[in-house]
């Protein structure tokens, strides 16, 4: 399987993700999937731009996302996964692709009606719902921004945010 790394991150491609995940992880296709940016042009442009030349980046829209998804999955291209939000990684696990069971999220910024997670995560009563789903099955959630950073278990901090909604 050559998906390096599945990850929620809501600003998508920005200087973190440049600089430390690219480099981690040794990707060299991202796999963008955001109905918003897909049908927005200028800003699939921006993002596609913004990526050292030896990255690809694919912008797609969810419905159009399967039968690239399936190829990431069997290629030989270490590949970045790239959403906004839980409640799609929960879309694309029911998808029933073999998928490793394990799904990353980074910086959620802080935004009205949210509730802190970690000092970078801050997710909306859908998001914290959409991502206990993916632990209920059995997906291994876990928040960290850099490969170089502790990473805290959903597991250990699902009870204090469930209650939180």
């Amino acid at each position: 399987m050559s998906i390096s790394l599945f990850r929620c991150d809501d600003r998508l491609i920005h200087g973190q993700c440049i600089v430390k995940v690219l480099k981690d992880f040794h990707v060299k296709k991202i796999l963008l999937i955001d109905d918003f940016t897909a049908n927005n042009p200028i800003i699939k442009s921006v993002y596609q731009m913004a990526v050292p030349q030896n990255v690809s980046v694919e912008v797609v829209k969810l419905e159009d996302s399967l039968s690239l998804l399936q190829e990431a999955i069997k290629n030989n291209t270490n590949t970045l996964i790239l959403i906004k939000d839980p409640q799609i990684a929960v879309k694309i696990f029911e998808m029933g692709l073999e998928l490793k069971k394990e799904f990353n999220i980074g910086p959620m910024s802080n935004r009205n009606g949210t509730i802190k997670v970690t000092n970078f995560a801050y997710m909306l009563k859908e998001e914290v719902m959409a991502t206990e789903k993916l632990h209920q099955m059995g997906v291994r959630v876990y928040l960290q921004q850099t490969n170089d950073q502790s990473s805290v278990d959903w597991s250990n901090v699902r009870d204090k945010v469930l209650s939180n909604i």
